[in-house]
């Protein structure tokens, strides 16, 4: 661009645009407002960011304190476009004086939102009060969703001070470490809940949270069953007796619309239909792995007829299943789809006092889990007790028994069948089984009807024991064992095994499904 009337000023379209009036944390004094010649035309002058002595027309100068900057000086970031970007300066609610953007990111400084200085990052900065505070934290919304807490989170600039006589006894409930009290938080004052920002910012999130981008077409995922499925929104059944199991997630579908081969007793919760193929985890399943994968993509994998897949073992809760489950294909490590949905803080009723986390186990010591007394391992994913204060600090609980259902229905009890964490209160004689005819240890959970003082453990129910995840009646080929198809089924009614002669009366197996009673236990089959 050249001015017609003066053939010999010639300027770039981007000097032009340049501000005529700037502020810079350099000298928050007073206003820099661009010039030409400041001193006359043949003088030269030192500018007061880098020292270097200039010769250039235009500089940004303060007439009171004769204070220079060279439009060219790489401290002020020209060749980056500092100076044209929009926000420059900014006005923060947590702040009185306007901020401006420091283009040169500095390291040795702590953020005083975030309290970190990781990354290289440009930052808002206040000459006169020495604020720092990162352009990403600059961002944060005022109020913010989080998949941790069921209400939104509030930003505090600090503490909130209706809490801060608490500050040193609570932990953020996202990471469990401590809180600087001048330090940005995000809150829910209801439930007084606390998050880091970085924590409550944090990309990685749960699993069920997690989907790929895929295509609409491929968001239905392959089901192993060879015929089409069929939706249904008018269930002709509902209110029958027929109990129907969904055979992806192997739980009851109580209620229409779901998918349905009626012929084959194929059923399909809608939810199950629509479940990404593909998540990414947040939770370091590298601890199952000795060789640390760090990029866990599950994918969904389903049980088939190969005989290597009848049953899929998840490695959280231990289980086997012959639904669907999420695999790694790098390290092979399984998730149920169940275990895969488990939200990251629960309330339960055997601890009803305090929010349950869900982590690794990892170096600290817990014994067992106190509904089964499993041993918990380090690599083990449990719910473990939030709250510092607890007289329970040690309460950890087992995903296989956090996922136990709170009722069964069985056909020895007219009652519902309830999850009982306190059958002992009121009750001075001894439990014993009805399934096993075994003592059930008063103090450990039990499925129980008060009513009918009728007592289970929950390993003899099939709905709560290890074959919970297993939809019995599923048939398999077997080739040159047997010319019939088999069914698995919980238990068999043959006194004895026709492969090995192992007696195998009331324990699971394969039976023909022709009726020519003929049965195999599990470890004549090959798996």
């Amino acid at each position: 661009m050249s001015d017609v009337e003066c053939s010999k000023l010639i300027l770039h379209k981007r000097c032009v645009e340049m501000p005529r009036q700037i502020e810079h944390p350099s000298h928050p004094e007073h206003p820099l407002t661009l010039c030409i010649h400041p001193y006359g035309r043949n003088s030269r002058f030192r500018c007061d960011l880098c020292g270097e002595s200039c010769e250039n027309v235009f500089c940004y100068n303060c007439c009171h304190c004769e204070f220079d900057i060279d439009i060219s000086c790489k401290e002020l970031g020209t060749d980056d476009n500092y100076i044209f970007q929009d926000q420059r300066f900014l006005l923060h609610p947590c702040h009185k004086h306007p901020l401006m953007l420091q283009r040169k990111p500095a390291s040795t400084f702590l953020c005083d939102g975030c309290g970190t200085n990781e990354g290289k990052e440009m930052a808002y900065t206040c000459g006169a009060c020495e604020l720092w505070v990162h352009k990403s934290c600059a961002s944060f919304p005022m109020e913010k969703e989080v998949y941790h807490h069921h209400h939104s989170l509030l930003l505090a600039f600090s503490f909130p001070l209706n809490h801060r006589k608490y500050l040193y006894e609570y932990k953020c409930d996202i990471c469990r470490g401590y809180f600087c009290p001048t330090y940005w938080v995000y809150y829910c004052n209801r439930c007084r809940f606390f998050a880091h920002v970085k924590c409550a910012t944090r990309e990685n999130i749960n699993l069920l949270t997690a989907k790929e981008e895929d295509d609409d077409s491929d968001h239905v995922i392959q089901l192993p069953h060879p015929l089409s499925l069929i939706k249904v929104d008018d269930d002709d059944d509902h209110g029958k007796n027929e109990l129907k199991i969904c055979d992806l997630c192997i739980t009851p579908i109580l209620s229409p619309p779901y998918y349905s081969c009626a012929d084959c007793k194929y059923f399909v919760h809608l939810t199950c239909y629509l479940l990404p193929k593909t998540i990414h985890d947040d939770d370091p399943l590298n601890k199952y792995d000795s060789e640390g994968c760090q990029n866990h993509k599950l994918t969904l994998f389903a049980s088939s007829g190969n005989p290597d897949e009848w049953f899929l073992l998840c490695r959280m809760c231990d289980k086997v299943t012959t639904g669907i489950a999420y695999l790694c294909q790098a390290c092979n490590v399984m998730i149920d789809v169940k275990c895969a949905s488990l939200p990251t803080i629960i309330k339960h009723a055997s601890h009803r006092n305090h929010k349950l986390i869900k982590r690794v186990a990892g170096w600290l010591k817990y014994d067992a889990c106190y509904c089964c007394a499993k041993s918990m391992k380090a690599q083990d994913t449990a719910y473990f007790c939030n709250n510092n204060v607890c007289k329970d600090l040690d309460f950890v609980m087992c995903i296989g028994c956090a996922t136990l259902p709170p009722s069964i229905k069985h056909r020895w009890d007219k009652h519902p069948l309830l999850l009982t964490h306190d059958a002992y209160i009121d009750h001075p004689s001894e439990f014993y089984c009805e399934a096993c005819e075994e003592e059930i240890e008063p103090k450990r959970w039990m499925y129980h009807c008060r009513e009918c003082d009728q007592s289970f453990h929950i390993r003899c129910l099939t709905e709560s024991g290890h074959h919970k995840n297993i939809k019995f009646g599923r048939k398999f080929e077997f080739g040159g064992l047997h010319p019939h198809p088999f069914t698995f089924n919980k238990v068999s009614l043959k006194f004895k095994c026709d492969g090995c002669g192992e007696i195998v009366y009331e324990h699971s197996g394969f039976e023909c499904a022709s009726n020519c009673n003929y049965a195999l236990c599990r470890d004549c089959v090959p798996m």
